[in-house]
């Protein structure tokens, strides 16, 4: 969580910034498919120099960023020239972060032979599903119609969205946020207390921007439920509208809807997922990373994507999880990180991860406790030795 946030134009204290944050430092460039790692060469008369391998071109306005400790410094720069792979920038202003890290990351061995080596598998992202439908409409429109058949014959009015519609959904931008049903038994009818926040947010920001549904004033109620992934993220959704009041009842029946359209899609062979392993570096309690060195797996993790996954831990046990791709960063060595943000996770999934954590922090207090041992009896061993030999150097004399 951020603490403060302090942007500086003073061009008087960019040097100090620059030598302070950037050089000598891991400093990166934000990129559209993920952060670069640059090399800092030098700062003068308000120019900064970087050498970015394998890059032919950058923006006009760039971020490049650095971390110190619980600092991250943004830069925001305006691109001047390029000579070969060095580029140079002009420094507009600064932003210091400062946050506090909440939780201790455990760093993952990356040896075939470790025990504790461990994978993600199964994987699935919002862009492999975009993709997937994108190329199958067909199919698509052959599930709408079993859809619209079905329900047809209690509601006046439905509708079906997919995530790979080009058009923007204010329904779906809820669904990716809150995966609870939209249920809207009256409209006509004052929410009570406990409902009253989503009816006003549902008549504000969703009835009165949808101009085709608000022009239909026989259609006072509603029903949307989003269509989800492993029970974890939307893929779509379905709205269904009456022009008499619905129930409890009628909400039932639209959750069973969601349950056979993804059925629906199961047998027609979507959504299979990616077997391939890929290593993870680091977890923590509320995130975790991976490596890699094969480009083409970028395409799965845009910034602020979300995915699932699998996770077999070295104990045996079986993790499922939902996370929102933070950031993305390319090494000059070749390996690429992501780094994810867990936010769905099934209660049992979370007693197993978190057993896992804790099993890595009797380790690491274990091996602390080994070293320390070994540095103490390396001291006393030193000391015994310095002892013997004053006293020699004391016999002698």
């Amino acid at each position: 969580m951020t603490e403060q946030i302090k942007t500086i134009t003073d061009k008087s204290q960019f040097q100090l910034i620059i030598d302070k944050f950037y050089s000598g430092k891991e400093v990166f460039i934000k990129t559209k498919s993920g952060n670069l790692i640059l090399q800092f060469l030098g700062y003068s008369q308000n120019q900064v120099a970087f050498r970015i391998p394998r890059v032919q071109n950058v923006p006009e306005a760039v971020i490049i960023y650095a971390r110190a400790g619980n600092v991250t410094i943004n830069g925001k720069m305006k691109y001047l020239e390029r000579n070969e792979d060095t580029f140079i920038f002009e420094p507009l202003l600064f932003q210091v972060l400062t946050s506090v890290r909440k939780e201790d990351r455990k760093e993952l061995p990356s040896g075939e032979a470790s025990k504790n080596v461990v994978y993600i598998e199964k994987l699935l992202s919002d862009f492999i599903i975009k993709n997937e439908l994108s190329m199958n409409e067909k199919k698509i429109d052959q599930i709408r119609e079993i859809i619209k058949f079905e329900l047809s014959k209690q509601f006046h009015h439905i509708f079906t969205y997919f995530i790979h519609e080009p058009k923007s959904d204010l329904r779906f931008k809820r669904f990716q946020a809150d995966i609870t049903p939209i249920f809207i038994p009256d409209l006509n009818k004052k929410a009570d207390e406990k409902h009253e926040k989503d009816y006003n947010f549902y008549i504000n920001e969703i009835y009165a921007k949808d101009y085709k549904l608000s022009s239909k004033k026989d259609l006072i109620s509603e029903i949307s439920i989003p269509v989800l992934i492993r029970n974890m993220f939307p893929f779509g959704y379905i709205q269904v509208n009456n022009t008499s009041s619905m129930t409890d009842g009628h909400l039932a029946s639209m959750k069973r809807m969601a349950l056979i359209t993804n059925e629906l899609f199961r047998k027609n062979g979507f959504f299979v997922p990616e077997e391939e392993k890929i290593l993870v570096s680091d977890m923590s309690a509320h995130g975790m990373g991976i490596v890699f060195r094969d480009r083409r797996i970028t395409r799965f993790f845009k910034a602020n994507s979300f995915v699932s996954f699998e996770i077999k831990l070295p104990t045996g046990k079986k993790i499922v999880l939902g996370a929102v791709v933070r950031n993305v960063v390319f090494k000059d060595t070749g390996i690429i990180r992501a780094g994810f943000e867990i936010t769905v996770i099934d209660a049992i999934s979370e007693v197993h991860y978190d057993e896992y954590l804790d099993m890595l922090k009797v380790e690491d207090d274990k091996k602390a406790a080994e070293d320390n041992k070994k540095t103490e009896e390396t001291k006393k061993a030193d000391e015994d030795k310095k002892a013997v030999e004053d006293n020699k150097m004391v016999g002698d004399n």
